[in-house]
């Protein structure tokens, strides 16, 4: 018996690999085979995919796998190439021997790829993959996996892969993933139907094998006990239970203390307030739960960086209750409080999330409440490099400066389009309305 037969997570992908050989024997010869699943199971999905595409996959497919966004054919097929050879120039410094005799020719014609038209990218994209398919050999079949995080139009992206799969000679199928209910791909499967396998993936209750794993171990041993405590925390806030859902929580700072650790401490009171803020009327418990967090970090968040990172989280879920009780002066003082403990450790990403927070909490209110956090925030973001700014988001503050800010002159304002649309995009400005929306749902996900 292996371990992997005791590995929750490693069963449940075997279940999903059993569901593949079996649906490969009935439809050998798909051109896409698509996966649905529980949006829980994603990553269930995509270890599967992971682990055929190593030398441990029990099929003989040739399994490989690209993640993208969709935002029209063009840029797509611009990154399905490039990636492509990426991914095998950096594969073949390890495998000298390989030897696809067309690859440098596609590396070549690769240079010139901003030129070429959405046909004539197509037409590269299947000469490139129908030359590896001869590369590798005919023996196996070469499934070709699509993640496609964010889709901006579907129906162009149901168009694309059923050109793509219409195109694809034989030996070769895409391998796409949906969610149950989602259903992105419906008009491609009605249309393709003949050419399509659909595996339909039960529900592996993820949830459950998480728990498995936490638990595994001595039951008396304090830390197996802790990680019990934190799942029946979490059921038990899930179901509404709040007497349940307390005597669990202190049940959890008790045994964090057992174990001992500044950090840990300090993070059982932030899960514990955490799972409490669902509840009406709790908002008194839960900041003195994080007020007893913040005081045991506070002597040592300059020393320790995860006491610094749970100091931040502490605050964030202090101005998460102000503001769910519409105390929003309350919330974003102590977002606030949160901006300047990050700069006080150079924090530069979490002092733009602070700021990101405050802001999101000033607008609802007026002009002398928002405008001085507005300015602050702007002038601290935009003095940043262009490389701090690819990993550090400033779209939200730049986009509410330009449309709050009367005074800027035109040139300026110019300046500031023209670096934003540099780093983040020509919609850039459209991106902020759904980095709003995620900012808005962070603060309200425990307080529903």
């Amino acid at each position: 018996m292996t371990n992997n037969e005791h590995n929750p997570i490693a069963i449940r992908i075997s279940n999903i690999q059993d569901l593949w050989i079996e649906n490969r024997e009935k439809f050998p010869d798909a051109r896409i085979y698509c996966l649905v699943c529980e949006p829980s199971d994603y990553q269930l999905v995509e270890g599967f995919i992971r682990l055929e595409a190593s030398e441990h996959g029990r099929t003989s497919d040739i399994i490989v796998g690209f993640k993208a966004d969709y935002d029209g054919q063009t840029d797509f097929y611009k990154f399905l190439v490039k990636e492509w050879i990426r991914s095998f120039a950096a594969d073949a410094e390890k495998n000298p021997d390989w030897n696809w005799k067309d690859f440098s020719s596609f590396q070549s014609e690769a240079m010139s790829i901003d030129s070429l038209s959405r046909e004539e990218l197509e037409n590269l994209y299947i000469r490139l993959v129908t030359s590896f398919k001869e590369f590798i050999g005919n023996d196996n079949l070469l499934g070709i996996t699509l993640f496609i995080s964010r889709i901006g139009d579907a129906v162009s992206l149901n168009e694309t892969i059923q050109s793509i799969a219409q195109r694809l000679p034989a030996g070769i199928a895409l391998i796409l993933i949906d969610y149950k209910k989602r259903e992105v791909y419906e008009t491609l499967l009605s249309e393709m139907k003949d050419r399509i396998c659909l595996i339909d993936i039960p529900n592996q209750n993820i949830a459950g094998a998480y728990k498995e794993i936490a638990t595994q171990g001595n039951p008396q041993d304090p830390n197996v006990k802790y990680r019990k405590c934190l799942f029946e925390l979490g059921e038990a806030a899930s179901k509404g239970n709040r007497d349940e859902a307390k005597k669990i929580g202190h049940e959890l700072i008790k045994l964090s203390r057992e174990i001992g650790g500044t950090a840990l401490m300090a993070s059982a009171y932030l899960i514990f307030g955490g799972f409490m803020i669902k509840f009406h009327r709790e908002s008194g418990f839960c900041h003195d739960l994080f007020d007893k967090g913040i005081a045991l970090v506070l002597p040592k968040y300059h020393e320790e960086r995860d006491c610094a990172q749970i100091l931040l989280q502490l605050y964030n879920y202090k101005g998460t209750v102000d503001s769910y009780n519409k105390d929003i002066s309350s919330a974003i003082k102590q977002f606030m409080t949160a901006v300047r403990i990050a700069k006080e450790l150079d924090m530069k990403t979490e002092v733009v999330n602070e700021y990101n927070y405050a802001l999101l909490m000033a607008l609802k209110k007026d002009r002398l409440t928002y405008e001085p956090i507005l300015n602050e925030a702007f002038e601290y973001g935009y003095s940043f490099t262009d490389e701090e700014l690819r990993i550090i988001n400033l779209s939200f503050i730049a986009s509410t400066y330009l449309d709050k800010t009367y005074s800027i002159d035109s040139s300026k304002r110019e300046e500031i389009e023209t670096r934003m649309a540099n780093l983040y995009g020509e919609d850039w400005q459209l991106s902020t309305k759904e980095l709003a929306a995620k900012l808005n749902a962070e603060y309200s996900v425990n307080s529903k």
